[in-house]
């Protein structure tokens, strides 16, 4: 994809539907309309990379799911994907990564009585997914339990939430956080305090787009150096969340989940 505005009549963007804070659309209407964190991201970010505001050819956000982001993103029917998508050694082989925007770990959320089932709570997170790897890698757990593997983040929500045989969910902490507060989530559910690995979330793009990976880089570099991007933050993990009626009130001086400063590569 070049960066140039006058060769694009389009940007592809994909976004996730139901992780906020990061991306997630609150509203039921015909045309996919995000909102999130990585979604302000992308746009400041995507403005420098064409040479302003002014300059920008339009977005067109895309729904992507964790099973179908590399694929869409491969197939050339996303030019970019800004979300929630944790850099991986593993991805790097396929993908091309930006600087780090997001760190973070992963946490186990209960339902009173899980461990009181024989055999341990069934488990319920995105199969394949940095937190199944996460969970699968502590040895120490001293408690046995079943993992079932489903497709997206909003499946393993429905299912924790739904299924009375299914004791708990791990997922990334800032977007388990948030997809537990709020009307619909049941009451006495609370995050075990152990916190399995840590990682950060970057925004992917196809490793032959050489040209693009350089230019969304110098822009984050300038977005997250900015006087605004405090602002972002606090819109997203302190403020309510638009549509959702709660915020997640996180502490932005502990650089467990926000490291503007951390460049790891």
């Amino acid at each position: 994809m070049s960066t140039s505005a006058g060769d694009r009549a389009v940007v592809r963007v994909g976004f996730q539907r139901n992780t906020p804070p990061f991306s997630y659309a609150h509203a039921p209407t015909a045309e996919f309309d995000p909102v999130g964190y990585s979604v302000d991201l992308a746009r400041l970010v995507l403005a420098k990379v064409f040479g302003g505001a002014h300059a920008m050819p339009p977005l067109e956000a895309v729904e992507v799911t964790s099973s179908t982001r590399e694929r869409l993103l491969a197939e050339g029917r996303i030019d970019i994907e800004c979300g929630s998508t944790t850099i991986t050694q593993e991805r790097r082989l396929r993908s091309a990564f930006s600087r780090p925007i997001f760190r973070t770990s992963h946490r186990i959320a209960v339902k009173p009585g899980a461990f009181e089932v024989a055999g341990g709570p069934r488990i319920v997170g995105i199969q394949g997914s940095t937190s199944q790897a996460a969970l699968k890698s502590r040895t120490d757990l001293e408690f046995p339990y079943t993992f079932v593997g489903v497709d997206s983040i909003g499946a393993a929500r429905d299912a924790f939430l739904g299924d009375p045989g299914t004791g708990a969910m791990v997922a990334d902490e800032v977007i388990l956080r948030s997809l537990l507060r709020g009307g619909a989530a049941h009451e006495g559910i609370t995050l075990l305090d152990i916190r399995l690995g840590g990682e950060f979330y970057g925004f992917m793009m196809r490793r032959d787009d050489r040209e693009l990976v350089r230019a969304v880089d110098a822009a984050l570099d300038e977005v997250l150096a900015s006087d605004a991007y405090p602002a972002l933050l606090t819109s997203w993990f302190v403020d309510e969340l638009p549509g959702l009626g709660f915020g997640l009130d996180m502490d932005l001086a502990d650089d467990t989940f926000v490291d503007r400063n951390r460049q790891d590569r």
